[in-house]
């Protein structure tokens, strides 16, 4: 609990607040105990004068006692004399010295004023002696009062101090967030090391800069692979789908032999469209397609791979589709739409699949066997599948990457035993630009 409070704060509190805070709080802190100490010394060198005081005074007293000269009554300005010979009983003696034992001190009011009194036995007589130190209590008053303002004025001054010295010590590290922020993978980035001569931000930004080009090495790695691969895969996939065309066009095929023929080129298609999705997805920037691919056209592809899995599942197929013009190779939509109905298809037994295509939005709903919500959240993360799923876990973190590309949102709402509905909402642009550049349908 008090790891979590701890984390939340630091997490809620900036690194200059926490710099402004600390710098306070020392400063706070040393004007509490420098108030503190001199308070300290001033009671304690109040109270020695002032018992030293009395002590002198009484033994002055004793002796003029001794020998006859009268003490009792007023004595200067500060202080009061009495002489009591039976304090017990002595109407004259003020109620408050009455408690007063013989070589006690004790703090008394008297009349409104606080005094130091003291007792001294003498033969038979007791001497009492009060001091009056109101005049240094009110000292010790206007010093208090002194001391909050002071200590409100330099925790002012403090604060004002720290958030100057806080931002002055912040400086470079916001340059290097400015910095790392504008940092673009794959890119030529300039050293950050560079613009800074502090050996210890340069150690930093060294440091980031190695980071970085380590990112750099596996993000150029993985694009030479996935271009290398692709552009390897393109050759045989090529020589596949002619020798499947020149079979299927060969007029002593029996039926059997000519469906096997049709699966295999439509494996090559499919192959060759994933190709190109993933060549989109290595790509660095988002470059805007010179040719708009219909999504409508590309569906019907898709359906017609997906025929035999629909009847073998026993699933009943409901489609609305409008055309579509989107600004992306057709091997890309036909990714996003494969896998979505593949994924449909295969959780679906003897169920019903609508798939709704529109400059809007595209979606995909089915009675299959549904998803529990914790496993919901995780869909699309990449090898994500639920212990009953047969695939890798690859398709739908596609379609997610492909959407985050685009811009589009992708939502889905699943309930188990009931069905799945996957939703891609299409940007604006997408719809306004079905309207104006409609593409007819074969």
């Amino acid at each position: 609990m008090i790891a979590r409070l701890r984390r939340t704060l630091s997490a809620a509190v900036g690194l200059r607040t926490r710099v402004s805070i600390g710098m306070l709080s020392v400063a706070f802190a040393a004007c509490i105990g420098f108030a503190l100490a001199i308070y300290a010394f001033v009671s304690i060198l109040q109270d020695e004068l002032q018992f030293d005081t009395i002590d002198r005074e009484l033994a002055s007293l004793v002796l003029d006692y001794k020998h006859g000269v009268p003490i009792s009554g007023r004595r200067g300005s500060t202080g009061w004399v009495y002489v009591s010979h039976s304090p017990a009983h002595d109407q004259s003696l003020p109620a408050v010295l009455q408690r007063i034992a013989n070589n006690q001190y004790d703090v008394v009011r008297y009349h409104g004023r606080q005094y130091y009194a003291a007792r001294r036995d003498v033969d038979n007589a007791a001497i009492y002696m009060m001091v009056n130190v109101q005049d240094v209590k009110e000292f010790e008053d206007r010093l208090a009062t002194l001391g909050w303002a002071t200590l409100s004025v330099v925790i002012v001054l403090a604060l004002l101090i720290g958030i100057g010295f806080s931002y002055l010590i912040l400086r470079p590290v916001r340059r290097l967030a400015e910095r790392l922020s504008s940092y673009r993978p794959g890119q030529s980035n300039p050293p950050i090391a560079a613009d800074y001569g502090d050996r210890d931000m340069r150690d930093i930004a060294e440091s980031f800069d190695e980071l970085i080009g380590r990112f750099d090495a596996a993000i150029a790695r993985e694009k030479a692979f996935t271009e290398d691969a692709s552009h390897e895969l393109r050759t045989p996939l090529a020589v596949a789908l002619n020798a499947s065309e020149l079979l299927d066009g060969m007029p002593d095929l029996d039926e059997r032999a000519r469906n096997r023929v049709a699966r295999v080129r439509h494996a090559c298609e499919r192959m060759q469209r994933l190709v190109t999705a993933l060549l989109y997805l290595a790509r660095d920037q988002q470059r805007e397609n010179e040719t708009l691919s219909d999504a409508a056209v590309v569906l019907d592809d898709v359906l017609v791979y997906q025929r035999d899995a629909m009847e073998a599942n026993g699933v009943e197929l409901s489609v609305e589709a409008r055309s579509t013009p989107l600004p992306l190779p057709d091997g890309v939509i036909y990714s996003v739409l494969h896998n979505l109905i593949d994924n449909a298809v295969r959780h679906t037994e003897n169920g019903r699949l609508w798939v709704e295509v529109t400059p809007e939005r595209i979606c995909v709903t089915d009675t299959g066997s549904g998803l529990p919500a914790e496993a919901l959240t995780h869909i699309f993360e990449r090898q994500y599948r639920t212990a009953d799923s047969p695939g890798l876990g690859i398709g739908l973190y596609l379609v997610s990457r492909i959407c985050d590309r685009q811009g589009w949102s992708i939502h889905a709402d699943s309930e188990p035993g009931v069905g799945t509905r996957i939703e891609i909402v299409l940007d604006s642009a997408t719809a306004s630009r079905a309207e104006t550049e409609a593409l007819p349908r074969a």
